[in-house]
């Protein structure tokens, strides 16, 4: 065998091990004691900034990655190929996480937010056996109710992790999530569900912990 030969190698066991020391249990726990409103958390031992956004002419804002980006009507087809296409879609190249938003055209007030779980339910359900629901939650703030649901969707390949809220802005259903492989979702759960508290209407102060 070569010098060169033992050097890839070498090399090959040091980065075989890194990944492992990414993924490793003892990692994801300590990196869980980190939240996104610290500014940077580490995720997979990658540094991640996180900030506010605001969206929709700055009625709602949410926390995510610094770097996320928009990603293209094109790359939106790809990734959501039977349709019901989000309106916005954000990710970026190294985080198995997306972000995004459809604000429907279905006009409920406000004052009938909290029903509309039942209805998301049902829509849900009827997909089949490719979506079970995990778990449900309604929040009540300032001015605002927002209903969420976490839950499991199966593509040919792989099954995703989604956490989904909806919420009622100047008449019509706002639809916003976040998603990543259920393989990860004891790393990205918990970052998900900080995304979740984060998002709020501009014309009400966020609640404090």
């Amino acid at each position: 065998m070569s010098k060169m030969d033992e050097e890839f190698i070498k090399k090959r066991e040091m980065l075989e091990e890194f990944e492992r020391e990414r993924f490793s249990q003892e990692t994801i726990e300590k990196e869980k004691e980190q939240s996104i409103f610290d500014g940077q958390i580490m995720v997979n031992m990658v540094p991640v900034t996180f900030a506010e956004r605001t969206f929709l002419d700055g009625k709602v804002a949410i926390w995510m990655p610094e770097d996320f980006e928009e990603l293209s009507e094109k790359e939106v087809e790809v990734s959501y190929p039977l349709g019901n296409k989000p309106d916005k879609v954000y990710a970026n190249s190294y985080l198995d996480l997306a972000a995004g938003y459809h604000y429907t055209q279905h006009e409920i007030p406000e004052e009938y937010m909290g029903d509309f779980l039942k209805i998301a339910k049902l829509a849900l359900e009827r997909m089949g056996p490719k979506v079970r629901i995990l778990s449900e939650n309604v929040k009540k703030t300032q001015k605002h109710t927002i209903v969420s649901l976490e839950m499991i969707s199966h593509t040919i390949t792989e099954s995703i992790y989604n956490i989904m809220y909806f919420t009622s802005l100047e008449g019509r259903v706002l639809l916003g999530f976040m998603n990543f492989n259920y393989k990860n979702r004891e790393r990205y759960r918990p970052i998900a569900k900080e995304m979740l508290d984060s998002f709020h209407f501009m014309d009400e102060l966020p609640e404090e912990e």
